[in-house]
């Protein structure tokens, strides 16, 4: 009876291991998001008919004009033009539309309540460099997609659950085509040969992330230097650049 006991306790304790293992490998924010980046990336890797349709992911591209570098999680290049997708693992509820800067999560039943960066206007700055690359005559398009589908209070022109970006590239395949095959290879040559030329490690993406972060904190415009001051907008007090119109960057309050 006493070596049931001890046996049923050993493999009580395997059992906690193994959830603890599960919980730190796989069920971390970390892990659930680059499961989502993957499903994604299949979903457009499937949108793929050709040769010349190709999808770069988590590429980090660097802009020498402000010492910035983004992360994009996918690039598609297809015969209807460029898809930058940003992938988005929230759970809970979500509110927010394109004219917010802010939008709102809510967990727990609305008893815990979190506020974030619009995803619709983070994923701008990746679409803006992207068109900085490969010139104004190339169509560059911004997605993003909730990979929860919880997108019903989302208002947003812009956003999808994965099933909705499927059907979304397939009926935009239904239109005439924006690329020919040798635009596709081009584009495609342009992007990595400027990734390559500019090369950036995560860790460094990481220390531009965080120069941003201290040069706002100290009140000064990360994109081209100008004062960061107080301004009031159509949706509260928010601060923008003192080089507007030119600088056209802002940070909420």
């Amino acid at each position: 009876m006493t070596i049931l006991i001890v046996i049923s306790v050993i493999i009580f304790v395997l059992l906690l291991g193994l959830v603890a293992v599960y919980k730190i490998r796989y069920d971390n924010p970390q892990a659930r998001g680059k499961r989502g980046e993957n499903r994604v990336a299949n979903i457009l890797q499937l949108c793929c008919v050709s040769e010349h349709d190709r999808v770069l992911n988590d590429t980090i591209l660097y802009n020498p004009q402000n010492d910035n570098s983004s992360q994009i999680d996918h690039i598609l290049i297809c015969s209807h033009g460029v898809f930058i997708v940003e992938t988005k693992n929230y759970s809970g509820m979500v509110y927010g539309s394109d004219s917010q800067r802010e939008w709102v999560q809510f967990l727990a039943g609305g008893n815990v309540k979190n506020t974030f960066y619009s995803p619709v206007k983070q994923n701008a700055t990746h679409v803006y460099l992207v068109r900085t690359i490969l010139g104004k005559q190339v169509p560059v398009h911004g997605l993003v997609v909730f990979v929860q589908g919880n997108i019903g209070n989302i208002h947003s022109v812009y956003v999808y659950s994965p099933g909705g970006l499927r059907q979304y590239l397939l009926s935009v395949r239904e239109e005439p085509p924006a690329l020919t095959p040798e635009q596709q290879d081009k584009i495609y040559r342009d992007l990595c040969e400027y990734r390559d030329g500019h090369a950036v490690s995560q860790e460094e993406h990481l220390t531009n992330i965080y120069k941003k972060q201290a040069a706002i904190a100290s009140g000064i415009c990360p994109r081209c230097g100008g004062n960061l001051v107080l301004r009031k907008g159509k949706y509260g007090q928010f601060y923008g650049c003192s080089n507007y119109p030119k600088c056209k960057f802002t940070k909420q309050l």
